[in-house]
């Protein structure tokens, strides 16, 4: 599998590693919701997963053979997305020398592809949203399979307690299961929510 990584941001002495993933529409240039969200010291790449950018294929409706041929073998494109993610993070950890923490970051569906990420790798610090999809029922949400048999992105954001969530660009009042999730933890200063 071919990703392809770019440096946005590339300070001397970094005190965070921020990965942004970039979704088929993001440009290559730092969006304002993540530069509002950074800190002094990030050192920020741009990550495009599978099938997007470089690597974009194409799609026809129907048949859409990437989609299909993937849900045959009981996975889904965003599966193997997530993993790009992962396997991105643990390179810059390792690139870093393992001492520099880990942010994945994310707008819209790519948003929810680095909170998946972050929840299946512990290794991961912490997630920065822009705008996330708030049910797998909404059309720009990712794709698992059988997902919503065992919980929705509020459960999932939830469990990504307690690490540092950011999220902007979503009213307070739809993360309030996030929030309580969060203050259950013990720690409901780890979850911010930016104003629009």
């Amino acid at each position: 599998i071919v990703v392809a990584l770019q440096q946005l941001a590339a300070p001397e002495n970094p005190r965070r590693i921020v990965l942004r993933v970039a979704s088929a529409d993001s440009s290559r240039d730092l969006p304002d919701w993540l530069a509002a969200a950074g800190q002094e010291g990030d050192a920020v790449y741009s990550l495009e997963p599978r099938g997007i950018g470089g690597t974009r294929w194409t799609s026809e409706n129907p048949p859409n053979y990437v989609e299909r041929s993937h849900v045959l073998l009981g996975r889904t494109v965003d599966t193997g997305r997530v993993w790009d993610v992962i396997a991105t993070a643990r390179y810059l950890r390792a690139k870093h020398g393992g001492e520099i923490p880990v942010h994945v970051a994310g707008e819209g569906a790519a948003g929810m592809l680095a909170a998946y990420a972050a929840l299946w790798e512990p290794e991961i610090d912490g997630v920065i949203l822009g705008n996330p999809p708030l049910s797998h029922m909404e059309e720009n949400a990712p794709q698992f399979l059988n997902v919503l048999r065992v919980c929705d992105v509020p459960e999932v954001l939830g469990m990504l307690a307690p690490r540092p969530l950011t999220v902007s660009g979503t009213a307070r009042q739809r993360l309030d299961k996030v929030a309580a999730i969060y203050s259950s933890a013990g720690d409901p200063g780890k979850l911010v929510i930016q104003a629009d």
